[in-house]
């Protein structure tokens, strides 16, 4: 009896050990599997957050959702940017205005036709139905007010935010480019590899020449008195394309005014004229034919010399969005025709459209853009 009993608890210490170390087993197993499960809950948090943030040109930290599908242009130059990201299908709104002002725009961009415009997006769209087209962000103008409003109504907001110098540009479309996502950063990373190549081609040649040799020149927005003061990066482009803005020492941005006096004390030797036509406001063939009908022009500089040229325009202003770098090529190759003998801004014109709008214009269409005029209908 005593052998058996011995034998009883070796079995039962057996049986018992072999519990303990399936026990064990199992829940090291278990143990393993739920910090599996934890990686793993980790890693699809990690993979795909629900947002993420952005650094606007100003420094501002805007935070906008992770994946961008429903975009909203109200800021003038917004839409030619989003078109030139790749991203033009996903836009849910525009201002009503980018259907109607720029007519090549209607034939180049693909869904411009197609997509609804707001009212007043300049000042005062309307919220609520800002917010039932559901978009991801909004491009917005520098307007405060309304940046406010559309966030406080849930939307993530980008305001425009640049500094008054010719390449302020690039870094917009950078920040429109990390907003949207996806592919964006790489379509914006060829157009500032593409900027800075025009600048160092231009700057090759302009810095060849003394200061006292280059031409004094006027740029008109809108109106022949209505110009760039020091806080617009104008000024800072005339410098870089050869040129010296007449309007240097005047306080103001794109929208300043000036007095026919001044203008004929600047006597500026080239005056170009963009913007005219917009809002409403008089051709710019209508703002030069005024000037030159008027004695009290005659014998300005510019004037004498038939120094007067019409920016082109095609699907937008080329002071104020992507086209800049074609801007910066146009004025220098017109202030200095002999050292820019090169320059076919016709070819310049349809390589730049088939690269960043991705159409390819025909040499009439060209042509056309260049010297300020429709698309044939």
């Amino acid at each position: 009896m005593k052998r058996n009993h011995h034998n009883s608890r070796v079995l039962w210490g057996s049986l018992v050990l072999t519990l303990l170390l399936t026990l064990g087993a199992c829940n090291k197993g278990a143990d393993s599997a739920a910090q599996g499960s934890k990686n793993t809950t980790e890693a699809t948090v990690a993979a795909t957050p629900e947002t993420r943030s952005v650094t606007n040109c100003d420094g501002t930290v805007i935070t906008v959702p992770y994946q961008v599908e429903r975009i909203g242009c109200l800021f003038g130059p917004s839409y030619e940017k989003v078109v030139m990201l790749g991203a033009e299908d996903k836009i849910v709104f525009d201002g009503d205005y980018h259907i109607y002002s720029w007519p090549w725009s209607n034939v180049i961009y693909k869904h411009l036709n197609e997509v609804p415009g707001i009212k007043n997006a300049h000042s005062s769209p309307n919220i609520e139905d800002l917010v039932g087209y559901k978009p991801d962000i909004v491009f917005n103008f520098p307007n405060p007010n309304t940046t406010k409003a559309m966030s406080e109504a849930g939307m993530a907001v980008v305001p425009l935010a640049s500094k008054p110098a010719y390449d302020s540009i690039v870094d917009e479309v950078g920040v429109y480019a990390e907003a949207i996502g996806g592919d964006a950063p790489k379509v914006a990373e060829r157009y500032a590899d593409y900027f800075n190549a025009m600048v160092k081609r231009i700057s090759a040649v302009v810095d060849t020449i003394p200061e006292a040799e280059r031409p004094n020149v006027y740029f008109a927005n809108q109106e022949l008195l209505m110009t760039h003061g020091s806080a617009s990066s104008i000024l800072d482009l005339i410098k870089v394309s050869g040129g010296v803005p007449v309007t240097t020492t005047l306080e103001g941005g794109g929208k300043t005014k000036v007095t026919a006096e001044q203008l004929l004390e600047w006597n500026p030797d080239y005056i170009f004229v963009d913007h005219a036509g917009s809002s409403g406001n008089a051709t710019a063939e209508e703002v030069i034919h005024e000037m030159l009908s008027d004695d009290l022009y005659a014998e300005m500089s510019a004037v004498a010399q038939d120094h007067i040229f019409i920016v082109p325009t095609g699907v937008f202003f080329w002071d104020s969005g992507v086209q800049k770098p074609l801007l910066m090529l146009y004025l220098a190759s017109t202030l200095y025709p002999d050292r820019f003998p090169e320059v076919d801004m016709t070819a310049e014109l349809k390589r730049f459209y088939a690269e960043f709008f991705y159409y390819d214009l025909t040499d009439e269409q060209a042509r056309r853009i260049l010297a300020h005029l429709d698309p044939e209908t």
